[in-house]
């Protein structure tokens, strides 16, 4: 792997991780001021289901990248090579076109909120800022599924001929 997919992977794993953990934490510190001290936060009910968000639609694309997504392979284990390489060609062309959609229409709602200025209820952000997420992560998701066509169509069949 290259200098700048071993940088581009780490980032990766670091928002993603980051924005997970921070949201966890915000969650927690929300459970021990409400419950322990008695004195809710309405902001942090807000602000960490963002952060949770966007820490998940940014993992969805290390999650790709490392084969954790769920799979239904008791079909594909059982065809040849060859409808295989048809299946895993398919399947990221798909995720791929699925991504541009995602693009697409996530920076239509993107540029809504940017032109509208909209904020939210609780903190006041605006929500183009949160709604950046979409086309981000699909920008993401859709690297990685374009990665994995790549690599899907460059694999060699192997026939084997038993007679």
């Amino acid at each position: 792997m290259s200098k700048w997919r071993e940088r581009y992977a780490t980032f990766e794993d670091y928002l993603a991780g980051t924005l997970i953990v921070i949201g966890v934490s915000l969650i927690f510190y929300g459970v021990v001021c409400r419950y322990v001290f008695n004195s809710p936060k309405a902001w942090i009910d807000e602000i960490s289901t963002y952060f949770v968000v966007w820490g998940a639609l940014t993992g969805f694309a290390v999650a790709l990248r490392d084969g954790h997504h769920i799979q239904v392979d008791i079909v594909y284990d059982r065809v040849s090579p060859a409808l295989r390489k048809a299946f895993d060609v398919f399947s990221n062309a798909l995720g791929a076109l699925f991504c541009l959609c995602f693009i697409f229409f996530g920076g239509k709602l993107l540029s809504l909120y940017w032109v509208t200025q909209q904020q939210s209820t609780d903190v006041g952000i605006y929500l183009w800022i949160v709604y950046l997420v979409i086309p981000l992560s699909g920008l993401m998701l859709g690297y990685r599924f374009v990665e994995k066509l790549l690599a899907s169509l460059k694999k060699e069949v192997k026939i084997e001929w038993n007679g």
